[in-house]
Parts: C-alpha cells; structure tokens; sequence
C-alpha cells in the first residue's frame, strides 16, 4: 500500500491516522533516506497519543532509546547507530514489542528477525523537496491487522456522506 504525502500538513494528517489506529503492543518500524521525514512523522505520531508539547520528541540517534508517556506507553529507537544484533537485544525492544507499549522504530529493517518480524514496516522515499512516498509493509499477523485499521481509517475518510 502506498500513500503520497505532497506536503508536511498530508504527512501530519497520516501520522495522526496512523497514531489513531495503533495499539499497545504495536511495532512500526520506519525507514528512508535521512531527511525523509521519520522523525518528523514520529513526533507527529507520538503528540496525536498525547505526548504534551512540551515534552521533546527528538530522535534517539546517540540515546538509541527515549520512551514518551501519552495515553500508552512509547518507545522510540534509533537504530541508525547501533552495530549488531547483540546490542539490541540490551535495549529490550522485543520485550516491549507485544506488550504495553508502541513501539517506533527508526532504521530498524536490517533487524527484523530481533524485532519479531511482526508489525508495520514504512518507508519514506523523497520525490522532491516537500512530497514524499510512504510504502506501508505488513509483517506478520500484528502488521497486517495494523494496515487493515489504517485502510478502514482511509476509507471512512474518503467516503462521502449520502
């Protein structure tokens, strides 16, 4: 599935689509070139689950790991940084994957087999300055009932009223 996202206001408005469809115990994992809007589309993510705006929502690049209270639990991971395998598992992302938490993962494809393989892989490819292409990628039974929350939003969004 994939969604194009001409401006910052589409990519807010699926990101507070997206953040209306996840539940505790979701995994997104984000991917893209950097500067193509991962962190901006957590932070958009994180504030719609009602992270106050005066908490920063930042990326983890040099933390690896922030987790943000709104009405669930977030964990956000930055993986760009992190070597192998081994040290994920130190940061306990698969415990929470599952659990209470959303979890939102940036630069997190190459370990897929620890993060469970289940959930919803996006990638942002830049098209220009200002639009970018979101592919939606369902991994697992988790991913593919996350996208079929987020096709109902979509639908109920584009449906006109009789």
């Amino acid at each position: 599935m994939q969604i194009c996202l001409r401006t910052r206001s589409d990519t807010r408005a699926f990101g507070k689509l997206l953040a209306s469809c996840l539940w505790p115990g979701d995994l997104v994992v984000l991917e893209g070139d950097l500067g193509a809007g991962k962190t901006f589309l957590v932070r958009v993510i994180a504030r719609a689950l009602g992270v106050p705006a005066s908490t920063p929502v930042t990326s983890p690049t040099f933390e690896l790991v922030h987790e943000l209270q709104g009405r669930v639990p977030i964990v956000h991971a930055d993986l760009y940084r992190l070597g192998d395998g081994d040290a994920l598992d130190e940061l306990g992302l698969a415990e929470r994957i599952g659990g209470d938490a959303v979890v939102l993962v940036e630069w997190g494809a190459r370990f897929a087999a620890q993060l469970g393989q289940q959930g919803l892989w996006l990638a942002l490819a830049l098209q220009d300055a200002t639009s970018r292409v979101c592919t939606l990628v369902p991994h697992g039974p988790a991913g593919r009932a996350l996208v079929g929350r987020v096709q109902a939003q979509l639908s109920a969004q584009t449906r006109v009223p009789s």
